[in-house]
């Protein structure tokens, strides 16, 4: 081995090592970086923003071009004032927010290339060298909006966002992996098995018997597709048997089968909040679903007002300063989708009573996870009848795609009548709606698996934090381990796989508010504890590493 080629191996296991991940993803460091490389940009941002201000004054707000629930507490009824501090980064785009003016003539160094989307040849993955390192961590940092380039050419921040083509060619770029097949608690990556800690399968029940042969049975005999609305030919018995039945399983008089879970949210907000006297009260941690509901809510006229996460009191003080002429949807996650924190229902039902206001409870991830027999977040406090409108997805314990909504059947029936992303949407497809419908059967048959997943996710809470990581508030199958650094979060997951065959979920900024960086995992009833303990194991020893416990 010629001395240059020492020299890179040597830098490349240094960039790799805990130490240097620690010092280039310090705080300090970091801000000092952003600084020197951003100014030009934080300028650029700030005359902006004023323009933007100035503009607002004169014609009012327009509709958000970001997701609220990124900034953490502007807006927030209940949330303590800040304290001054330096302009805050924007949030752009549906990627990595980057300096991409400054940086995106800058491709990672060969050395870098060798290692494409984390999997290395050598089991291990190939090392990424500092200075490319150092580059990344810069542009996660940063955080200038490209949402705000404007110009002649509605493309141009598209050429320039490089931030994911850089990580996918340095080998650290965590989203979009195509799986090789994935048959529940492992999965095959790349033509290598994992440990699948990454899923929603909560139940286990993609693979089940009954379930896969539902769907082959709908194929065989209505097709693949209604290739139509529920409007007008896309509405099928097997639909309307789905709905009675998810109906009577929650208490509710009437059900709504939808084509995923995200057009719930989407059509019940827009349709019922369609005016000036419409106000969406939502959880400021609420799903994105829910945040593109009210946003088609707001161009009708109503508007949105955010309270403090799961804190009852600020929503009674929200609720307070409504005019009387107003009317209100208080929206909330049952289960939080990043923490695994379940709502404080109790007090929401009260509040909600008291200002005799209207709720919706997304229970995407709250079915067949909490409550009697799955039934989610309302039977788990006993508040069934107390909850208007309950809603929720196939995609995670029901074991396919599509949504379902319950509640009173006027209501339901105005919601089909008025939603137009429920009206002009192709109905949900004959093998999907077969599929989760046995699921709901099998959930109710074996309850079991409710009791296994329960087994699994305390088991695996109760040893993660007694490794000393950090775990929030989770009571339910998903555990976030936070790690509260993009770098290192994504550093984390790419040792996890590359080194423990473990996949887990990397949630980094703009996808959650800065210093709110996990790796999320999430559990199932078809889980062993074989795999528990590999992941255990795993986790201890890049914990270690990286310098998080």
């Amino acid at each position: 081995m010629s001395m240059k080629d020492r020299l890179v191996d040597q830098a490349k296991k240094l960039a790799s090592s805990g130490r240097v991940v620690r010092v280039v993803s310090n705080d300090r460091v970091m801000r000092l970086a952003t600084g020197v490389m951003d100014a030009k940009n934080r300028l650029r941002a700030a005359g902006e923003r004023a323009a933007e201000a100035w503009d607002i004054l004169l014609n009012g707000h327009a509709l958000p071009n970001i997701d609220p629930a990124l900034d953490d507490e502007a807006g927030v009824h209940g949330a303590t004032p800040a304290r001054a501090a330096s302009p805050r980064p924007g949030v752009g785009g549906a990627g990595l927010s980057t300096v991409e003016e400054t940086m995106s003539s800058k491709a990672p160094p060969a050395s870098a290339r060798a290692h494409v989307n984390g999997v290395g040849a050598n089991g291990a993955g190939t090392y990424v060298a500092a200075a490319a390192e150092q580059q990344l961590a810069t542009q996660m940092a940063s955080r200038t909006s490209l949402a705000r380039i404007g110009g002649r050419d509605v493309f141009e921040k598209a050429y320039k966002f490089m931030t994911a083509d850089n990580a996918r060619a340095m080998g650290v770029y965590p989203f979009f992996r195509p799986l090789d097949f994935n048959n529940g608690p492992e999965a095959q990556l790349e033509g290598r098995t994992v440990t699948m800690l990454g899923s929603n399968n909560y139940l286990g029940l993609t693979t089940h018997p009954k379930v896969r042969e539902a769907a082959r049975n709908a194929i065989d005999k209505y097709g693949t597709s209604m290739t139509g609305s529920r409007l007008v030919n896309g509405s099928m018995r097997l639909h309307n048997e789905l709905e009675e039945k998810l109906a009577a399983y929650h208490g509710k008089e009437a059900g709504l089968v939808f084509t995923t879970g995200y057009q719930v949210n989407i059509a019940t907000i827009s349709a019922l909040l369609s005016n000036k006297r419409s106000v969406a009260m939502i959880d400021k941690d609420d799903h994105a679903s829910i945040y593109d509901g009210v946003r088609l809510a707001q161009a009708s006229g109503a508007r949105m007002v955010r309270y403090k996460h799961s804190d009852p009191a600020a929503l009674d003080s929200a609720l307070s300063e409504i005019a009387d002429t107003e009317g209100a949807l208080v929206i909330t996650d049952g289960v939080f989708s990043a923490q695994g924190e379940i709502a404080s229902l109790p007090g929401i039902v009260e509040v909600v009573k008291k200002h005799k206001a209207r709720l919706l409870v997304d229970d995407a991830h709250a079915l067949g996870v909490i409550g009697p027999g799955g039934r989610g977040t309302a039977a788990h406090f006993g508040l069934g009848k107390e909850v208007d409108l309950i809603g929720g997805t196939f995609s995670k314990s029901l074991a396919s795609i599509g949504g379902w909504l319950v509640g009173e059947r006027k209501v339901l029936d105005y919601i089909q009548h008025f939603a137009s992303s429920f009206l002009f949407a192709a109905s949900a497809a004959p093998p999907c709606v077969a599929a989760a419908m046995a699921a709901l059967d099998v959930m109710q048959e074996e309850p079991w698996r409710q009791e296994k997943l329960r087994e699994n996710f305390t088991y695996m809470r109760t040893e993660l934090q007694r490794l000393g990581f950090e775990l929030g508030k989770t009571e339910t199958a998903v555990i976030p381990i936070y790690i509260r650094d993009d770098l290192k979060t994504v550093m984390m997951w790419k040792s996890l796989l590359d080194d423990y065959a473990l996949y887990v979920n990397p949630f980094i900024t703009p996808g959650v508010p800065p210093k709110q960086q996990v790796l999320r995992t999430s559990y199932m009833a078809t889980h062993e504890r074989k795999h528990l303990d590999h992941a255990l194991e795993a986790f201890e020893k890049v914990g270690k590493k990286f310098g998080v416990i």
